[in-house]
């Protein structure tokens, strides 16, 4: 099995069906709560039970991205709900990572002298696919 190296000028992320421009960074992680099934008497586990998957990504965009600012001002929680979906590719290979049921949990904004201004937005999911 060959590993692909995914290229950045190549790929794009969409919030639901708006790409995200100025897209810097995307970064997520998959966490599983796990607990360990311990044997009585014994000094050894007996078993693992998994527990709830928990997603939490970020997205460094140069200035702003107002899609995603929108959802971050909504008051009504249907509204503040989106789709991410980063679209990987490199020359005829491509994959598709969607995370569903994204809500912003907060927004960073820094500029320093040597550069231009760069939102960092953080986002959890309720599950994600990879096709």
């Amino acid at each position: 099995m060959t590993t692909t190296i995914w290229s950045a000028t190549e790929s794009k992320v969409m919030v639901d069906s708006t790409e995200v421009e100025g897209l810097q960074s995307i970064e997520y992680k998959v966490n599983r709560s796990r607990a360990d099934i311990v044997a009585v008497g014994k000094p050894v586990r007996q078993g693992v039970e998994y527990g709830v998957k928990v997603i939490n990504g970020k997205l460094r965009v140069k200035s702003s991205c107002p899609p995603l600012d929108k959802k971050l001002s909504e008051d009504k929680l249907e509204e503040a709900k989106f789709t991410l979906q980063a679209q990987l590719k490199k020359g005829g290979k491509s994959k598709n990572v969607t995370f569903q049921e994204c809500y912003l949990d907060d927004r960073e904004f820094a500029m320093d002298v040597n550069g231009v201004g760069v939102a960092v937005y953080t986002f959890s999911a309720t599950d994600i696919q990879e096709a």
